[in-house]
């Protein structure tokens, strides 16, 4: 194990390989923690209802919220003078509907990001989901509608399916949506890191220490197992980090879900891993390699939906973007956070094994001219 003793040495006497491999993966999932709208966000709640529905709404959204008085007229201009940062449009007959087994339609405006607005948004769907449980039950009945969501407001009435979902400890869709977009974030770092431990062994190609171990004692198939494993291991650290940030931020997260997210990132470790070698294997050079590193990698992330909600691109970019790792990482983890089971997640995890091999043999097709 001398090789990859050596290695991993080098690596962490680079302090920007530290920041890389620890510090940033953590940073980058706990900003769940202290992200998106929280205490102080400016929202215009506008009711056209006045019902106990949409009361309740209001009274959930407050916590994190200051409120402010705009007319539906003058939304546009509040946002973009930045008087307010959210607008909510609660419609006239809401409750209504939602009686009648219909789903809560809102308007909802924002210039911010999904991650800036996902605690109002949340808070909101929160009351609305519940209403459209305890519509199924009450039969069309409004008294006995509003009679249950009073209890609900006072907390003395769950229904089984929320009562199921906080024994799972998930998160609500959209809170899950913005905790694997981070992860999507971090997978940018992930393949940066296995770039920059790849680039060092194409350093040792150059210089000759490469040719001279593999003149020792140590084979060529040694050096290259325990090289990749050194490569494979600091990615590892990087989703371990991630993951017990991701554990500090959502303490109610049910542990099998930090399990599924943790296999996930170890998936995309050696995705990671995998890519990274194909790429110098093709390149040669570190100069040559750097570049198309460049070239490639934030592409990869950009189209996985790591910097925007997948579902909002463009059709094309989306059928694109299926072919990028990053994708399937956020879908997984996505689906874990919110409750999936690891039967659930078995595909993606699938997808991400596929690319691994591919990118592996890739890696192997030709082999790297050592013998100068």
């Amino acid at each position: 194990m001398t090789v990859f003793r050596t290695y991993l040495k080098r690596i962490t006497a680079r302090p920007w390989m530290i920041l890389m491999t620890i510090a940033i993966p953590a940073l980058i999932v706990l900003i769940v923690g202290a992200g998106g709208g929280g205490n102080g966000m400016r929202v215009a709640l506008i009711d056209h209802d006045g019902s106990l529905l949409s009361r309740m709404v209001r009274d959930t959204v407050a916590p994190v919220a200051v409120f402010v008085d705009v007319d539906y007229d003058e939304i546009g201009t509040a946002l973009v003078d930045g008087r307010i940062e959210y607008a909510l449009v609660l419609p006239s007959g809401m409750q209504a509907a939602v009686v009648a087994g219909e789903r809560a339609s809102v308007q909802t405006f924002s210039l911010q990001g999904v991650q800036m607005t996902r605690l109002v948004t949340s808070a909101a769907s929160s009351v609305l989901s519940a209403a459209h449980n305890v519509a199924l039950h009450a039969d069309g009945d409004a008294e006995r509608f509003e009679r249950a969501m009073a209890r609900v407001r006072d907390g003395s009435f769950r229904l089984e399916p929320e009562s199921f979902r906080s024994e799972r400890g998930a998160l609500t869709a959209s809170d899950a949506a913005g905790v694997s977009q981070l992860i999507g974030m971090l997978t940018l770092t992930m393949l940066v890191t296995a770039m920059g431990t790849c680039i060092m062994f194409l350093k040792d190609v150059e210089d000759g220490t490469f040719h001279r171990t593999i003149a020792g004692p140590v084979s060529l198939r040694r050096y290259m197992l325990e090289t990749n494993a050194a490569f494979f291991g600091v990615t590892v650290l990087q989703a371990i980090a991630a993951a017990l940030a991701v554990q500090t931020a959502v303490p109610q997260l049910h542990p099998t879900a930090l399990l599924m997210v943790t296999a996930t990132l170890v998936a995309f470790a050696l995705v990671a891993v995998s890519f990274t070698l194909a790429v110098a294997n093709a390149m040669k050079t570190v100069k040559r390699t750097a570049i198309a590193a460049n070239f490639l990698i934030m592409p990869i992330v950009m189209l996985g939906g790591a910097f925007w909600p997948f579902d909002i691109m463009p059709d094309y970019l989306q059928r694109i973007g299926a072919f990028s790792p990053t994708r399937w990482t956020t879908s997984a983890t996505a689906s874990a956070l919110s409750g999936a089971s690891f039967a659930d997640i078995v595909p993606q995890l699938g997808i991400l094994l596929l690319f691994a091999i591919v990118f592996g043999l890739l890696g192997s097709w030709r082999r790297v001219d050592v013998a100068r």
